[in-house]
């Protein structure tokens, strides 16, 4: 009896081959037809590249004439690639040439075209290009547009007009980004990054958002004056650090201290006591920026504080002042508090300080001498051997046998330590 199976399996064999032929096939020629276009979109960059480089030397000024045989036959996509360097492997365009190449490409008669496909196209991606080269190309006109745009129900088509609005950076185009928080907040952190590069004459806009009833925003609108650098509403600032929120007092401690105005001392110095840790690391610094040396008493009083985030800081501001800080530390190392003590002696080792200390006492002056055999014998009463250890071994071996006896002089315990553990670490 004649099997039918074995003809259908071969017929199935010589379909599967055919297709594996074809996908193969396939797959060579797309390879090839990608690597062709990309060629030829990077021979265009770089014919771009010469035409603007010519015409940056050729000092002849940029009107119509000039920009035309560069800029009629110049695609939004390639307007794109130069704007925003996204080809920067293939081609590199300065700022100077992304600003010619910008003034011809906004003066040939291609806005009008632009701002519809932004505004009308059945496309998404087309409209996407267009809105991002309408604002690539920074033309002040084409914030209408955007300000329809940026409104659009499709959550990408908004997206992409806030990136074009923020390439803009005039007051009208913050206007639609800051009002446009006050309908989607949910877009701030994007808006409030691009608004940072503005202009500071933003500010008076953006003071008005920091009354908004969501605390982030609040939060986010003090962030953004103090980066506009806004000292004009200082006294509106240290009212916020009465807000009911603490990350807008934090918020409001860390723009004083930006502004650095002595003025808002006694409003940073009532936060040091506020009941959220958050704001009394904030207002440790703030402090210290403003009245720097002067600040240290009331900063200072926060050492031994309920929160180890404000120890810390408080801790990393000695660490980083060590030497203006030294009195503090030295009547820490002799006091009953364990916690400044520990601090004290975790910053002057954290900072270096002791090796600098064992110097002084070995070759500095009398005034240095004696501040310096001060704080050795609070790191002595503190038990601070581990320091005291290391930056030992660092002295020549001559520094270290002076310093040793100097040491038994004051606890022959100590001394008997240090010496066994340097021995322990020689071997």
């Amino acid at each position: 009896m004649y099997s039918y199976h074995t003809d259908l399996i071969w017929v199935v064999d010589k379909i599967l081959l055919y297709l594996v032929i074809l996908t193969g096939l396939f797959t060579i020629f797309y390879s090839i037809a990608k690597e062709y276009r990309w060629k030829k979109h990077s021979r265009a960059l770089l014919n771009i590249k010469k035409n603007v480089y010519d015409l940056a030397f050729s000092g002849k000024k940029i009107d119509n004439n000039i920009c035309l045989p560069i800029a009629s036959e110049i695609t939004q996509q390639q307007f794109l690639d130069v704007t925003t360097n996204r080809n920067r492997e293939v081609v590199f365009f300065n700022e100077a040439e992304q600003n010619i190449l910008k003034s011809c490409f906004v003066s040939v008669e291609k806005l009008e075209a632009i701002e519809k496909i932004a505004a009308f196209s059945w496309n998404k991606w087309r409209r996407v290009e267009a809105i991002l080269t309408l604002g690539y190309a920074q033309v002040n006109s084409s914030v209408n547009t955007l300000k329809k745009t940026i409104n659009d129900q499709d959550t990408e088509i908004s997206y992409f007009s806030i990136i074009a609005l923020g390439q803009i950076k005039n007051i009208s185009s913050a206007k639609i980004l800051l009002d446009f928080i006050r309908k989607r907040p949910f877009y701030r952190y994007r808006i409030f990054s691009l608004l940072e590069s503005f202009p500071p004459e933003i500010a008076a806009e953006v003071i008005g958002l920091a009354d908004n009833i969501d605390h982030e925003v609040r939060s986010w609108a003090i962030k953004l004056i103090c980066k506009l650098k806004a000292l004009q509403y200082s006294d509106k600032i240290e009212g916020f650090t009465g807000d009911k929120s603490a990350q807008v007092r934090a918020c409001a401690c860390d723009c004083l201290g930006e502004f650095g105005s002595k003025d808002s001392a006694g409003v940073i110095i009532k936060c040091l006591t506020d009941d959220f840790w958050m704001v009394r690391v904030s207002s440790v610094k703030a402090l210290f920026k403003v009245l720097g040396k002067d600040g240290l008493p009331d900063i200072m009083g926060r050492i031994n504080d309920g929160s180890l985030a404000v120890i810390e800081s408080v801790k990393a501001l000695i660490t980083g002042n060590i030497e203006i800080c030294l009195p503090y530390v030295e009547k820490f190392l002799y006091g009953n508090d364990e916690i400044a003590r520990r601090v004290s002696v975790e910053s002057l080792e954290a900072s270096g300080y002791i090796v600098k200390l064992l110097k002084n006492i070995l070759t500095g002056h009398a005034k240095d001498k004696d501040m310096a055999t001060g704080l050795l014998k609070g790191l002595i009463i503190s038990r601070a051997y581990a320091g005291l250890q290391g930056s030992l071994l660092i002295i020549s071996v001559d520094g270290r046998a002076r310093l040793l006896d100097i040491i038994r002089n004051i606890d022959q315990a100590a001394a008997d330590i240090l010496e066994k553990n340097i021995a322990g670490d020689k071997s």
